[in-house]
């Protein structure tokens, strides 16, 4: 069964069952595209996920700057070494 055979409500039910946000207000023609860019990008993270298994595992090890937290944290603390020097 073809997509653009599925109501409008049935393409949000499939999107938000694959874990996609959609808003009700969008056409039916952007959900379809939604459906399809969604599924071509689950079976692309498969096969990365079946050549690269621990990808996941290093990417969690290596600290990045996708953690502002302690960059603030870090800068605070430094803040107050400096003003118990100074002070």
């Amino acid at each position: 069964m073809s997509l653009s055979e599925h109501t409008k409500a049935e393409l949000l039910e499939m999107l938000s069952s694959q874990g996609i946000d959609a808003k009700p207000s969008m056409r039916k023609a952007e959900l379809i595209e939604l459906l399809e860019s969604g599924s071509i990008s689950k079976s692309a993270e498969g096969a990365t996920e079946a050549l690269e298994p621990n990808a996941k595992t290093d990417i969690a090890a290596k600290p990045s700057a996708s953690h502002p937290v302690f960059l603030v944290v870090g800068v605070f603390i430094a803040l107050a070494i400096l003003a118990w020097i100074i002070l």
